[in-house]
């Protein structure tokens, strides 16, 4: 096995809290070394079941009725734990806070029945070195039956100061025209104990998102909803009045972070086939999420 290569196989979930508190006080550096950004890691899971239990929490957190299925967006929560068993792992090379969630995609091929038996693997090959700092995928995919029905691409990135980014010359791009969103659709205040709940939910007990006190010492005015959550209510909020069959795909960009509690506005619009989505943070209506939500297209 290559130096920088880690299996890990479970039997059943992972807990991965006692990772997180190690890493805190870890001492790791915020960017990896460069003989160390060809690390390989691969976490699985094999013969999983939803917890009906944890599955009714979330539906209640973000609005969704029980239709016997498991909710698209909740799986990112539910995989959460393998995730972290890479990421908190004692050969990671970079520290855990302070890495940002910078996008997610989300593609599902059909429904998955909410007392189905899965296996789920979850990879991480390799840091890529940007102008912004250093970034990964976190790529996790859930399969029944050998038939892989659920895939994420969780793209992280370990930032640089302002300071410190790379010049590469090349002039800025253009920033894509913003549509006309029009009125919201939807807004709803966000409760100041929602990021507990959803560390709950996923097994991630971040500090900055628990609780105003935590928050503070990772340099935050007070705590932080999880972007995941945010997008998992907006895609709640969208299915209410727009079906949306599988095979669908989810991106996402986190923009600004929502501090919790706080209060939200969602807008959404048809582009082509597509549904576009922002979500806001009132009263300013500074960005906090923005996604699209799409057809999969057949890779064969």
């Amino acid at each position: 096995m290559p130096e920088n290569r880690v299996e890990l196989e479970f039997s059943k979930m992972p807990n991965a809290t006692g990772g997180i508190i190690r890493t805190l006080f870890a001492g790791r550096p915020a960017q990896a070394p460069e003989n160390r950004l060809g690390i390989s890691y691969r976490a699985t899971w094999k013969g999983g079941r939803a917890d009906p239990a944890v599955l009714a929490r979330y539906r209640n957190l973000v609005g969704m009725s029980d239709d016997g299925t498991i909710p698209t967006m909740y799986i990112h929560a539910l995989v959460m734990p393998l995730r972290l068993t890479m990421m908190t792992h004692g050969a990671f090379p970079m520290r855990l806070m302070g890495l940002v969630h910078f996008t997610n995609r989300i593609e599902v091929t059909r429904p998955i029945r909410a007392d189905e038996t899965f296996d789920i693997v979850s990879t991480i090959e390799g840091i890529k070195v940007t102008e912004k700092g250093q970034a990964f995928d976190a790529v996790t995919e859930l399969s029944v039956g050998g038939e892989v029905v659920w895939k994420e691409i969780a793209t992280f990135l370990a930032p640089l100061p302002p300071g410190k980014r790379a010049k590469d010359g090349k002039p800025a791009a253009p920033k894509p025209e913003e549509p006309d969103w029009g009125e919201p659709i939807a807004t709803w205040n966000v409760p100041g104990n929602a990021g507990r709940v959803f560390s709950s939910i996923a097994s991630d007990i971040n500090p900055i998102h628990m609780s105003a006190f935590t928050a503070k010492l990772f340099g935050f005015k007070r705590a932080i909803a999880h972007g995941m959550f945010s997008a998992g209510r907006c895609y709640a909020e969208i299915l209410k009045t727009t079906p949306i069959e599988s095979p669908v795909a989810i991106d996402v960009r986190f923009k600004r972070p929502l501090f919790i509690p706080g209060k939200v506005a969602l807008h959404a619009i048809k582009d082509a086939d597509d549904t576009r989505f922002l979500l806001k943070v009132l009263p300013k209506g500074e960005p906090h999420v923005e996604g699209r939500i799409s057809k999969l297209q057949s890779s064969t």
